[in-house]
């Protein structure tokens, strides 16, 4: 019993602290997420009115949900398959595989801030990486207007963050590729598989938990994304690089509707939540397969 009273005293302030920061705050925010409260004033309560609006009215927070799982896509396809790719190369390096990796990780501990800011400088009309193409006579780049033209906004700002976030995939994917058992590797070899039919007949199915976990982190995190959005482009132009995290930062802080931005906050808390169980669910089944 004396033990048992010495490990609760023990785990009691971190679960304090994980009251105080994770708990309280979420019950907070389901609470308001039912009101009308500009943050100040009492709030008044005003049932489900708040996701009715989101989901019925506010046209432009369905066009940031679209926006966020355009820049999901993006996150699932090119640092994924750019990451696996030069980590296989990688780890064929010997000695230098540190090297590369270090190099290559470099941009994962660049604070989002200062590389939005660097490479706004790039995206410059005026003298930007636009005045480089146009002095060595490539015309058709020289114009490209990378965060004033609404159709390729989201993109630029995608790069920028896919520049930030594959040498953390690709670290992720040398660890992964480092626990593959090489036998199967030899006795594939030897039964005449090509090097395409052993990454997808040994590589894949051997990497798999971690591709999963990848895949799930990568969706949670393109539907809170924030930093580079608001620091490049706060959602413009007229919306078109607008995301969920950056309306609902704009109705809480801006046009102090605490109480409605709380309810697109529970909305984007609870597709995050479902993604991540539908995930690990899979996740646990790839496990189990034989």
């Amino acid at each position: 019993m004396a033990s048992a009273a010495r490990n609760t005293l023990f785990i009691l302030p971190a679960f304090a602290l994980h009251a105080a920061v994770v708990s309280v705050p979420l019950i907070s925010l389901m609470f308001f997420s039912f009101t009308d409260w500009n943050g100040l004033a009492t709030p008044s309560f005003v049932g489900f009115s708040n996701f009715s609006r989101m989901l019925f009215d506010d046209a432009n927070f369905r066009r940031a949900l679209v926006n966020n799982v355009t820049y999901m896509l993006i996150f699932l396809t090119i640092p994924i398959a750019f990451g696996l790719l030069m980590a296989m190369l990688t780890v064929r390096t010997g000695r230098l595989q540190v090297v590369y990796q270090a190099l290559f990780f470099i941009p994962y501990v660049v604070s989002p801030a200062i590389a939005g800011k660097i490479f706004m400088m790039f995206y410059d009309p005026y003298n930007g990486i636009g005045q480089f193409f146009a002095s060595i006579g490539w015309s058709f780049l020289a114009d490209i207007q990378y965060i004033g033209n609404r159709s390729i906004t989201l993109f630029s700002i995608a790069f920028v963050d896919i520049w930030h976030w594959w040498g953390f995939v690709m670290v992720i994917f040398v660890a992964a590729l480092h626990q593959v058992d090489r036998s199967l590797y030899e006795a594939a070899e030897i039964d005449g598989a090509t090097k395409l039919q052993r990454f997808f007949h040994v590589t894949l199915p051997q990497i798999r938990p971690t591709l999963l976990t990848l895949i799930t982190v990568t969706i949670v995190g393109s539907f809170v994304t924030f930093d580079y959005v608001y620091v490049m482009t706060q959602g413009g132009p007229a919306g078109a690089s607008e995301m969920a995290s950056t309306w609902i930062y704009k109705r809480a802080f801006s046009s102090y509707e605490v109480g409605y931005a709380s309810a697109m906050s529970v909305f984007v808390c609870g597709a995050c939540v479902m993604a991540y169980w539908l995930f690990q669910r899979i996740r646990r089944n790839s496990e189990v397969m034989p």
